[in-house]
């Protein structure tokens, strides 16, 4: 019976892991030497020393992140 249990609580941990990993990109706002905002896949994020990410660490998903850049950035 413990068996049992076991193997469900594995088959259950193993599709919320797998869920979990495949549930979407994470996006970033960086900022250009130009001061102008834009946001990108973090998975896309560069080591340019003239672009900095602004905002949180990552946003679930990219209508978040363009919520802040109208806060955090001025692109006129």
């Amino acid at each position: 019976m413990t068996v049992k249990y076991a193997l469900t609580a594995a088959l259950v941990l193993g599709f919320a892991a797998t869920a979990f990993a495949a549930s979407g990109s994470q996006f970033v706002i960086i900022k250009d030497k130009n001061k102008h905002c834009r946001v990108i896949q973090q998975k896309m994020l560069s080591d340019d020393p003239l672009t900095m990410q602004i905002g949180k660490q990552a946003y679930p998903s990219e209508d978040e992140a363009n919520i802040d850049v109208k806060v955090l950035c001025d692109n006129s």
